[in-house]
C-alpha cells in the first residue's frame, strides 16, 4: 500500500495519504476541502564521504549533491 502526497488547492497545505486499492483521500485534513491533487514526491538520498561521514543530503541541498566532491552521482559511492 503506497503513501502518496497531496496538496490542498484551497489552503495550499501538503499531506500524505496511505492508499488502499484505488481509494483517494476524502479531503484535506486541515480545512476539509475536497479540492486536493496528488503531487510528485521528493526523492531523498544521502551522499557519504570517503570515511562514511554524511557530506550532504537531499533535505539540505535540494535535488543535487552540492557538498559532494565527486564529478557525478555515480562517483559518490552511494
Amino acid at each position: 500500500m503506497p503513501i502518496y502526497e497531496y496538496r490542498c488547492e484551497e489552503c495550499k497545505k501538503d499531506f500524505e495519504y496511505l492508499v488502499f486499492r484505488n481509494q483517494e483521500p476524502e479531503g484535506c485534513p486541515s480545512c476539509k476541502s475536497l479540492k486536493v491533487s496528488r503531487i510528485m514526491s521528493a526523492c531523498g538520498f544521502v551522499c557519504k564521504g570517503g570515511g562514511g561521514e554524511t557530506v550532504s543530503s537531499s533535505a539540505s541541498v535540494g535535488s543535487s549533491c552540492g557538498g559532494c566532491s565527486a564529478s557525478s552521482c555515480a562517483g559518490c559511492g552511494h
